[in-house]
């Protein structure tokens, strides 16, 4: 806006132009966490000091005191009005009174930007964020607005730095939060376990593996006759410890890619939040136990199912379900799932449920389709098996090894997870002369069954003992 236009505007507000005026103005801006108002003004900008240096007339009678105290509720009545008719001609009132944003009718700035308390840090979408990143990483380090504000916000918000050595940028949460859903969600893996977010580096349970038909270890009860004294006994208490190890995901990203924002950003969540799901899934699948989670797949407390006699290879038949589900603990089942890998949905399709016709001498072997409704294959297949979900899943085997198909309560399997979940950072650094920004995000996770050992059932035959955690070996 032209000069004489400001001034024109404030002399409306009830100003008089007298330099003491401004200075009261100027005053009350900074008591008040302020910046200095500034006028766009083709090529140059005035500050309230010019405004004082340029007052017309001569200023007031400063040495009647009681003058001027009278005047200064009144100046600084209007000095609030005026601010507020500022920042509404500025764009910086948040809201008007229908509800929508009021429009920027020239280049009047007063006060900053609360950029901190958004989570998106002033971006509508992650890609944008990512490209702005890899402008100020450029040889110029030239910000842009955006960034320059995010970064000084999240200094005094976040603790996180925005130009330094290493080059990092803090990365607005709700990005992070996107990664977050991609692992956590509700066909993961990781979502059906028994959770802890612990705060350090290890969490210890107290861990009580006995059988409430145990006649042996641990608390026991027995039946007493009159006058007899009470058969003591204690608790047997095992610790389990989770110590927490560390996933990381590194993505780098060309400056090509970068020119298209929104599928940059769309590129590197999706592909972070794949691989951290996907390697977490198969860590509680088969992990070692060393630097990574203990899978159930390794562990002491997995039952496998052997074939039936004669069975044909590379085949899946009704009673190697069965008898799976005949050695899930009954208080699981309730919980349980089917992961299988797609290899074997052949063999579902086809399988039937063994039984016996007698008729006359003659015994005769007959079966009806287990996993097929009535209507064949007109219509889509169960998704259960002895009404559990059947899930397809990559971290089961090929149809015919171990493990192609498992049985499993994931509430069984406990996980500690660092508080907070994923972290993240970016540098420029780590490819500086290939022109590469690389992405980094890291997550802390540990795991293993609950129990360290199969159920030992009450005749304590080997045969029907029980776990949370069934497969159907090799076949």
């Amino acid at each position: 806006m032209r000069w004489t236009d400001f001034v024109d505007h404030i002399k409306t507000l009830g100003f008089e132009g007298n330099g003491d005026d401004f200075v009261a103005v100027e005053l009350w801006l900074k008591q008040n966490g302020h910046d200095p108002v500034s006028v766009d003004a083709g090529d140059k900008s005035f500050e309230l000091k010019e405004l004082y240096d340029k007052r017309p007339g001569k200023p007031m009678d400063v040495s009647a005191a009681a003058q001027k105290a009278e005047q200064q509720a009144a100046i600084d009545d209007g000095v609030k009005k005026a601010l507020d008719e500022i920042r509404d001609l500025a764009g910086l009132n948040a809201q008007t009174g229908n509800g929508k944003k009021t429009p920027h009718r020239h280049d009047i700035k007063v006060g900053g930007l609360r950029v901190a308390e958004d989570p998106k840090g002033g971006y509508p979408q992650a890609g944008e964020f990512f490209k702005d990143v890899a402008k100020a990483s450029a040889e110029d380090g030239t910000k842009s607005d955006r960034l320059d504000v995010w970064t000084k916000a999240t200094l005094s918000t976040y603790g996180a730095e925005g130009v330094g050595v290493d080059g990092g940028f803090a990365i607005p949460p709700d990005f992070r939060e996107g990664i977050t859903v991609h692992v956590m969600g509700e066909d993961s893996i990781l979502s059906r376990c028994d959770q802890y977010p612990i705060g350090g580096n290890t969490i210890m349970f107290p861990d009580d593996e006995t059988t409430p038909w145990q006649t042996t270890g641990g608390i026991q009860t027995t039946w007493e006759g009159e006058a007899s004294a009470i058969n003591q006994s204690k608790p047997n208490l095992k610790q389990k410890e989770l110590r927490l190890r560390k996933l990381t995901c590194l993505v780098p990203v060309t400056e090509e890619l970068l020119e298209d924002s929104a599928a940059m950003g769309a590129y590197i969540t999706r592909k972070a939040g794949e691989k951290l799901d996907f390697k977490i899934g198969e860590a509680i699948f088969r992990g070692t136990g060393a630097g990574q989670p203990l899978g159930f797949l390794n562990s002491s407390a997995l039952i496998s199912v052997p074939k039936e006699t004669n069975q044909v290879a590379n085949t899946l038949v009704a009673n190697n379900v069965i008898k799976m589900w005949s050695r899930l603990y009954g208080p699981w089942r309730a919980g349980a799932v089917w992961y299988y890998n797609q290899d074997i949905e052949k063999e579902l399709m086809t399988m039937a449920a063994p039984g016996r016709l007698n008729t006359g001498s003659t015994t005769t072997s007959w079966g009806t389709p287990v996993y097929m409704p009535a209507n064949g294959i007109s219509v889509a297949p169960y998704g259960t098996l002895m009404g559990r979900p059947a899930i397809p899943t990559q971290h089961a085997e090929t149809l015919g090894d171990a493990g192609d198909i498992c049985l499993v309560n994931m509430s069984q399997y406990v996980c500690a997870i660092k508080s907070g979940g994923i972290e993240s950072a970016t540098s420029m650094h780590l490819w500086f002369d290939q022109d590469v920004m690389a992405f980094k995000f890291r997550m802390r996770i540990d795991g293993q069954p609950w129990m360290s050992s199969t159920i030992t059932s009450r005749d304590s035959t080997a045969t029907n003992s029980m776990s949370a955690f069934i497969i159907a070996a090799a076949r």
